[in-house]
């Protein structure tokens, strides 16, 4: 009776109750947080809602690429970082998922092929599938630092290839896309008829002594399509505006826009009161990104803090982003690992599968957790694991 499309494995798994079970005994330190609003960060509330109480949205002013202002106050963030993005290269989703959906009905047909270096976030194997697209993971190498095995990826394309999904920084991984790296993908991909996805959502959040460069988007000789939005950029998850950016050759990008014009039409999904209120809505990153960042640094401070002399357990190095990847022994895989901490800690972490991580033994960390638990909770997590080992 029902798609296969949606035919996911719908049962809790073990991780799963036994956080439940810990956390309705209320001894459960959750190192997976990723909700901004809900980790103490200070938000300017009169600001913001004063912004959403404009009267102008009262009117229905329908627009297929979302309002002008609304695209204005994008291109100006983008101003901000040194790119120009003109206000017909931009289209205005309610989220990123959004974005991806309109991308996979835009490029490919029923059956194709999107690339995409791993590990990486598992929500777009589930958002290709929803779409017919098959999702071909290539994975990274690690050494002393994340880098794309750009060989094995143009070795995993097949002639149903359609797009190369990028995620900069990466999410878990943490690595931004290096200039080399983008030169070769962007001439394969031109010459392959491919076009580049790219997740811009944590380009803001780097970490020293990291100093992320912006890529070569608009002289770039393939179709380059950048999401982002108001969810990372100013920790506002629940305030629904994301974007797409087109670049590269004209030709192709006013052809991509006319049909995502049309595709989007069809849904008009970003509410007017959020698209009214778009300027002080990205105005709020700059109060909440420096708490962040603030954030950031200090639970991995305190992190290398507790591991140095220690053998049981390798942090790996990130550049980016709101997590970090550690490394444990291989006694257990990851995902042992992650009920083992569970049960005799009280550690709720993220196993590496659930990002596809190709070997065992990798724990995902929220670098946003409150610190006070982020302190406790790696403190236990050392204890457990040095305990195994």
């Amino acid at each position: 009776m029902f798609s296969q499309r949606t035919a996911w494995p719908l049962a809790h798994n073990r991780l799963h109750q036994l956080a439940a079970a810990r956390r309705k005994s209320g001894d459960l330190l959750d190192l997976t947080v990723t909700n901004p609003t809900a980790c103490g960060f200070h938000y300017p509330a009169a600001e913001l809602l004063a912004a959403l109480a404009s009267e102008a949205a009262l009117r229905y002013e329908p627009h297929p690429l979302g309002l002008e202002t609304a695209r204005a106050a994008v291109r100006g963030y983008y101003r901000e970082r040194g790119v120009e993005v003109g206000l017909d290269q931009l289209l205005l989703t309610a989220s990123s998922s959004e974005a991806y959906a309109h991308l996979f009905r835009l490029l490919c047909d029923p059956g194709d092929d999107v690339l995409m270096p791993s590990p990486s976030y598992p929500l777009f194997e589930m958002l290709a599938g929803l779409h017919n697209v098959r999702l071909q993971a290539c994975p990274m190498w690690y050494d002393h630092g994340w880098q794309l095995d750009i060989a094995a990826l143009l070795a995993a394309a097949t002639p149903r290839t359609r797009a190369v999904l990028l995620v900069h920084p990466n999410n878990p991984a943490g690595n931004y896309i290096q200039p080399v790296e983008w030169e070769r993908l962007t001439a394969e991909s031109a010459r392959r008829g491919w076009a580049l996805v790219v997740d811009e959502v944590f380009f803001d959040y780097a970490i020293p002594p990291t100093v992320p460069g912006e890529l070569a988007m608009a002289d770039s000789p393939a179709l380059v399509f950048v999401l982002n939005g108001l969810s990372k950029i100013a920790a506002l998850p629940q305030m629904k505006l994301g974007w797409i950016a087109a670049h590269g050759p004209a030709e192709l990008r006013h052809a991509a826009m006319a049909r995502l014009e049309v595709i989007h039409d069809l849904f008009l999904s970003v509410d007017a009161p959020i698209q009214h209120a778009a300027s002080a809505l990205l105005g709020a990153r700059r109060q909440l990104q420096p708490q962040i960042r603030a954030r950031l640094r200090a639970n991995l401070n305190r992190l290398d803090a507790a591991l140095p002399g220690r053998c049981a357990i390798e942090r790996l190095r990130v550049e980016g982003g709101w997590a970090v990847v550690v490394r444990l022994p291989r006694l257990h895989s990851d995902e042992a690992w992650a009920e083992l901490l569970l049960e005799r800690a009280g550690v709720l972490t993220h196993p590496g599968f659930f990002y596809g991580f190709a070997s065992e033994g990798h724990l995902v960390l929220s670098l946003l957790t409150p610190p006070e638990v982020f302190a406790e909770g790696v403190g236990r997590l050392i204890a457990a694991a040095e305990g195994e080992a």
